[in-house]
C-alpha cells in the first residue's frame, strides 16, 4: 500500500512563487504592433487581438472581471469601480499584453475623465456641488413655464376688447400699440483661450467628456454654455475666459488645478474689476 509522501513546507513554494516561476518560464512574446495615433482603449483591444486572446481568457489570466476589461477597452470610466481599482486593472492588463505600462496609464488618464491627481490640493468651485436632480430636468421645467407664460400673454392680447385697445391710444395720436411679445432668448457665447500650453477638459451635464486634451497658446475652445456644463484644468491660470467677446477673467488661480467650473455661471468682469490689478 502506497504511503503519502510527507511534504516539506520549505520546499513547497507558495501560490505567488509558483505564479512568478510560471511567468518566468513562459515564452516572452514580442511587443504588439500599435499605431501611436490610436486611443488607449483601442491599443488594448488591438494588442489583445494580436495575442489571439479573447477577453474572457484575459479576465481569467489576471483575475479581473470581463466587464471591467471591456470598460477599459471602451474607455467607459462610468462602469469602473473607482480610480484606484481602474488604474490597477489597467496596469495588470497592459503587463499581460506586453505593453508599456506607464505609457498606456498616462495616455488613458489624459484621454478619459479618469484624470491624474495633482500634487497640489484641487480647488472645486463652490457652485459645482452634486445635484440630486439632473440639470436638464430643471431647464426643461423653466422652458415649459416660459412657454405657458408667453402663450397666456398672447391670448390676453388677442382677446382684449376693442374699446380698451382704442382707449389706450390718445385721440389724434399716431403712436402704435406697444409690442407685448416676449423678447427672444439670447444665447451666450463663452470662449476659453489658452494663454500657455495647458490641459483642458469639458464635460456635459451627465458627465460625458466632450474635450480632454492639451491646448497650445492661442487655441480657442467654445464650449456649450447650457446649465450643467463644466470646465476642468490642471492650471487655471493657463486659460482666459470671454463671454460674448467681453473679458471674464482667468479660469482659475495660476498654477492651481480647477474642477467643476460651471460654464453657465461665468460672467464678464465689471469695469471696476477690469481696472483693479490682478493678483
Amino acid at each position: 500500500m502506497l504511503q503519502p509522501v510527507p511534504t516539506d513546507p520549505q520546499a513547497e513554494p507558495d501560490a505567488e512563487a509558483r505564479t512568478q516561476r510560471q511567468a518566468q518560464t513562459r515564452p516572452v512574446a514580442p511587443p504588439p504592433e500599435l499605431d501611436p495615433a490610436w486611443r488607449a482603449g483601442r491599443k488594448l483591444s488591438e494588442a489583445r487581438r494580436q495575442r489571439g486572446w479573447t477577453i474572457e481568457e484575459v479576465a481569467d489570466r489576471i483575475r479581473v472581471r470581463k466587464e471591467f476589461l471591456e470598460a477599459l477597452e471602451d474607455m467607459n470610466v462610468k462602469l469602473l469601480p473607482g480610480k484606484a481599482y481602474a488604474l490597477a486593472f489597467l496596469k495588470s492588463y497592459a503587463r499581460e499584453l506586453g505593453m508599456d505600462e506607464k505609457a498606456i496609464l498616462d495616455q488613458f488618464q489624459d484621454e478619459s475623465a479618469l484624470t491624474r491627481e495633482d500634487a497640489n490640493k484641487q480647488i472645486r468651485n463652490p457652485s459645482s456641488k452634486p445635484r440630486r436632480e439632473r440639470p436638464w430636468v430643471a431647464a426643461a421645467g423653466l422652458l415649459v413655464i416660459a412657454a405657458l407664460f408667453v402663450g397666456w400673454r398672447a391670448y390676453q392680447t388677442n382677446n382684449a376688447p376693442a374699446e380698451e385697445a382704442v382707449a389706450s391710444v390718445p385721440a389724434g395720436s399716431s403712436a402704435a400699440p406697444a409690442n407685448t411679445s416676449a423678447p427672444a432668448a439670447v444665447r451666450r457665447i463663452v470662449e476659453v483661450r489658452a494663454l500657455q500650453e495647458g490641459w483642458l477638459e469639458a464635460r456635459g451635464p451627465d458627465g460625458t467628456v466632450f474635450l480632454s486634451r492639451t491646448l497650445q497658446p492661442g487655441d480657442v475652445y467654445r464650449p456649450d454654455a447650457s446649465p450643467g456644463w463644466t470646465l476642468h484644468a490642471r492650471d487655471g491660470g493657463a486659460f482666459e475666459l470671454f463671454v460674448d467677446g467681453a473679458v471674464a477673467g482667468p479660469l482659475g488661480a495660476a498654477g492651481m488645478p480647477v474642477l467643476g467650473r460651471q460654464i453657465d455661471q461665468i460672467q464678464p468682469l465689471t469695469q471696476a474689476e477690469l481696472q483693479s490689478p490682478r493678483s
